[in-house]
């Protein structure tokens, strides 16, 4: 775990602010959740930058919170290696170092809206390429697998997806831009999804930047075992594994080993489908050709 693993989760899950008292200087605020079973990275976050750890929704989730002098300095390592969130992270620092003592509610208010004024803005520049670290962590915070599985062939369709709200797309936008992918609407966000069912695409992505993940590298790595395989035939067994590896990922001490062993319950020698099956959409078109 470093700073751009870090850059990467606060994109994903990090909320950058500004606190606007009446009769104070504003200053800094960052905060972080996550699961209670990856308090790790909230304590190796804050090791690095200071802050407190609390305890949210029953124990479920910490957040851990930083204001003033470790938000600062939380901001000031991590905005170069921020894809999303840099150009905030710049602008907020610039707003409390040019700020005076907010002496009224207007100019509490001032403050209020000048920051909601900086969340709404895009991002600048985006790079060329994703850092590998940056990736993990991002895909940590706001990354999750899923397998459907095909009733006619029984191949395996995994996909990694990952959310984000309206005015943080450019980090979905940019994974897409590298590795493909498409981008759809849920809700009042939007969701990035790339399928992971052919062995080549699936080594390309997963291998980029599995080795850094911390919360989902189990499943990248099995996914990855899938690959060298050579198939995802084995749909019903791929799916299982991947739930199981969702449900028990904050439990497992070494993910990797534990992917290696559910790549042994994998057959693939499964024959492949018949080379006269027609799926859906070549049927409609064979159709359509009838028809002329």
């Amino acid at each position: 775990m470093n700073e751009k693993y870090l850059a990467g989760f606060i994109d994903a899950d990090g909320h950058l602010s500004v606190r606007a008292r009446k009769g104070a200087r504003p200053d800094l605020e960052l905060s972080v959740a996550q699961r209670a079973e990856y308090r790790h990275i909230l304590e190796y976050a804050q090791k690095q930058f200071g802050g407190v750890i609390r305890e949210k929704f029953d124990g479920k989730h910490l957040e851990l919170q930083m204001r003033s002098g470790p938000a600062r300095k939380a901001m000031e390592r991590l905005k170069k290696h921020m894809v999303l969130k840099r150009h905030h992270a710049e602008q907020m620092i610039d707003l409390i170092d040019s700020a005076d003592i907010l002496r009224t509610d207007e100019d509490v208010r001032a403050v209020r809206n000048r920051v909601k004024a900086i969340r709404q803005q895009g991002v600048g520049v985006l790079p060329n390429f994703p850092a590998r670290k940056w990736l993990a962590g991002y895909a940590d915070g706001d990354g999750s697998f899923a397998v459907k599985v095909c009733s006619k062939t029984g191949y395996a369709y995994p996909k990694l997806s990952i959310m984000a709200a309206p005015n943080y797309t450019a980090g979905i936008q940019l994974i897409k831009k590298c590795f493909g992918g498409r981008i759809g609407r849920q809700g009042d966000n939007f969701m990035y999804s790339i399928e992971l069912s052919q062995p080549s695409k699936a080594t390309e992505f997963l291998g980029y930047f599995a080795k850094h993940l911390h919360v989902k590298k189990g499943q990248a790595y099995f996914l990855l075992g899938c690959a060298k395989g050579g198939n995802f035939r084995d749909g019903e067994t791929i799916r299982e594994a991947i739930k199981a590896l969702n449900a028990q990922q904050h439990r497992l001490s070494d993910p990797t080993s534990h992917a290696s062993r559910l790549i042994d319950t994998i057959s693939f020698d499964i024959e492949k489908r018949p080379t006269n099956w027609i799926g859906r959409g070549a049927m409609k078109r064979q159709s359509n050709l009838h028809a002329m």
